[in-house]
């Protein structure tokens, strides 16, 4: 039986079976995410309706054993900018289903659950899937990073950097995996595009300054090192 067959309620349906459901289920769960997501919704002019629709969300969310603490953000943000209620929702479940499908990418590469338990890798995976980075390469960037968990959100923002500035795919790979084995810290990777912005300005075709970068990563132990030897 049911908790609302349970409690009697039966014949209520529409507007106030669902605020019925969130008042039991706000009052009944005692996990940090249910106070914070009615904190959440205490603050916003959303209707009941609206608000009860919000707190199931976030229910079916936890039982799929997504992190709320990733998708929170999205309500507050939305509720600050007052983004109508409809919106936000479509926008917390476009968030779920990218960070469902994460899950599933990650898991799929062998050793990668510890890399699943960084809520901030998650988050940038699920982020990559929503820019539209094809999957395959998605994927070669967390098997390059799956022993070296805290390599993985600097690698795939220089990715994505090479890639905007007109690198193939594979040409930003094969450049990421080559700093990943070199002694290059991975907060300055994004420092391999101050690079070739100065090898754009002397005219330098992006091919031979990536076999360049390529060639002396060995005997650069920072990208300034480098810079001295590729130009």
């Amino acid at each position: 039986m049911n908790v609302l067959a349970a409690a009697g309620i039966t014949r209520f349906r529409g507007p106030l079976l669902a605020g019925l459901f969130c008042i039991f289920f706000l009052s009944a769960g005692s996990t940090g995410f249910a106070q914070s997501v009615e904190a959440a919704l205490g603050r916003s002019s959303y209707s009941q309706s609206h608000k009860s629709a919000i707190t199931v969300f976030f229910t079916e969310i936890e039982e799929r054993e997504i992190p709320v603490d990733l998708l929170l953000p999205k309500l507050e943000e939305g509720i600050a900018k007052r983004v109508p209620a409809p919106r936000v929702l479509d926008v917390l479940k476009l968030e779920a289903e990218n960070l469902a499908e994460a899950r599933e990418l990650i898991l799929r590469v062998q050793g990668g659950r510890p890399l699943l338990s960084d809520r901030a890798s998650w988050a940038r995976t699920a982020n990559l899937l929503a820019g539209d980075f094809p999957m395959g390469e998605i994927e070669a960037l967390v098997k390059l990073c799956v022993s070296r968990a805290e390599t993985f959100r600097p690698a795939t923002y220089l990715y994505a950097a090479l890639t905007d500035w007109g690198l193939t795919g594979d040409s930003a790979l094969e450049l990421v995996a080559a700093l990943l084995d070199s002694s290059i810290p991975p907060d300055t990777y994004m420092g391999v595009m101050d690079l070739l912005a100065a090898g754009r300005r002397r005219r330098i075709a992006p091919e031979e300054l990536l076999q360049r970068i390529l060639e002396h990563l060995d005997h650069a132990a920072t990208v300034q090192e480098l810079e001295k030897w590729i130009y």
